[in-house]
């Protein structure tokens, strides 16, 4: 059981530091902001061609057109997602049998450091007090919070290395990660790239799960 929990939470920890390593938020990477609202798959407002921006795609909140989002608008945006998501949770259970939701009332991921939620943070985002929401206010958060994600992603991946490191020399063995990553071991050989016969911080994090 230790072992597994072990190996469980190394994964995981590898896997938060990848999310944080994209360009776009982990929350809209799997299909939803945290503002309870759903990103497009890469449609660029309509334009092929333009980058994929998890700020600019909170525009088309803006219903009002006057570049800028109110509290309404933010709570009007997240009521629309969650109805859609309990539709298509109706349409999963009706197909597929009964599936318990998972998630709080914003949706999946919008709390918990991934992302951020337009409702409950709102004040903290409106940096002006104004009670709008601005691309540059949103931009300043959003780049705050991708620092502090990445900043927790390390921690966890330096403490999960560290406890598989049952030997304290700074270096997986074969025996380790048997031991603590059974999932890594059939591909130690491949990660091992200047073949000596441990694996690196360095080389273990190019094993972490591609998002």
């Amino acid at each position: 059981m230790h072992k597994t929990l072990l190996s469980a939470a190394l994964l995981a920890a590898l896997t938060f530091a990848a999310g944080t390593a994209s360009a776009r938020s982990p929350a809209v990477a799997e299909g939803a902001t945290s503002t309870g609202t759903e990103a497009p798959a890469h449609r660029g407002h309509g334009r092929p061609g333009l980058p994929r921006d998890p700020v600019d795609a909170l525009a088309r909140l803006d219903t009002d057109g006057d570049g800028r989002i109110s509290r309404a608008e933010a709570e009007a945006g997240q009521q629309a997602w969650q109805a859609r998501r309990e539709a298509r949770l109706a349409a999963h259970a009706a197909r597929d049998g009964a599936r318990k939701p998972h998630g709080g009332p914003h949706g999946p991921h919008a709390r918990g450091g991934r992302g951020f939620d337009l409702v409950a943070d709102f004040a903290s985002i409106d940096r002006d007090g104004d009670g709008y929401l601005t691309r540059s206010e949103l931009r300043r958060w959003h780049d705050a919070k991708q620092a502090e994600r990445r900043t927790e992603g390390e921690r966890r991946f330096d403490a999960m290395f560290r406890a598989a490191d049952l030997n304290g020399d700074g270096r997986l063995s074969r025996v380790e990660v048997d031991e603590a990553m059974p999932w890594l071991a059939p591909r130690f050989a491949w990660f091992d790239e200047n073949r000596d016969g441990t694996l690196s911080r360095e080389e273990l994090r190019a094993a972490r799960p591609q998002r």
